[in-house]
């Protein structure tokens, strides 16, 4: 009995949790763009952790040691601290982001954790300050739909990225912007992407693409 009534409160505290991330996700979000700085705390609560546990989403996205990686709208950092440690000294992580306070304070956590190989950087995605075929993995969670031109920003995600790179984006339904499953095929397909993985999540997925071997 004292344990059905720890599941209960467990269960009941995770509920309250989820609708406390939702509903200041939506107030905070509803006329679309990326999340205000002033709502970073977000990225970082429980509920998350559950949602997008951080080393098994990496390995999703294909990240593997020794490669270039960019994290599109990283914000201050939730995937970045692991992703820098998990690329290693041989490997290199662009996190681009358009707010400027953000990439302070993940420069500020990336010091305090001793990641040094990832490099905040400032732009958007219409124009990546990249050369051509120059990154092997770019990530992008719950940011496609932040982007006012898509074709555009994956014009540019498929330029930067190498011969046979992978694009993996993971989308959820907590996300105001959220992008359905046949939309992101659909553009990533009229982008010159191929369908790679698909995975779906408790309410979201991740789908994966790759740059095919000739150009």
């Amino acid at each position: 009995m004292r344990t059905l009534k720890r599941l209960l409160v467990a269960v009941l505290t995770g509920c309250g949790l989820l609708s406390i991330y939702v509903f200041v996700w939506f107030r905070d979000r509803y006329s679309g763009g990326p999340m205000h700085y002033t709502r970073r705390w977000i990225l970082h609560t429980p509920v998350r952790r559950l949602i997008h546990p951080v080393r098994p989403m990496l390995d999703l996205f294909g990240a593997r040691p020794g490669m270039t990686v960019l994290e599109l709208g990283p914000g201050n950092g939730y995937f970045s601290i692991e992703a820098g440690r998990l690329l290693g000294a041989g490997g290199r992580l662009v996190c681009l982001d358009i707010q400027r306070p953000m990439l302070t304070d993940l420069r500020g956590r990336l010091d305090n954790a001793g990641v040094a190989n990832a490099h905040p950087l400032l732009g958007d995605a219409h124009h990546l300050p990249l050369a051509d075929a120059s990154v092997d993995v770019a990530f992008l969670v719950t940011v496609l739909g932040e982007i006012p031109d898509r074709p555009q920003g994956l014009a540019e995600l498929r330029r930067v990225l190498k011969p046979d790179g992978t694009l993996s984006i993971t989308e959820h339904l907590t996300d105001p912007d959220y992008q359905f499953e046949g939309t992101v095929r659909d553009l990533c397909r009229a982008s010159g992407f191929e369908p790679r993985e698909h995975q779906r999540r408790f309410l979201g997925f991740t789908m994966n693409f790759a740059v095919p071997p000739s150009r």
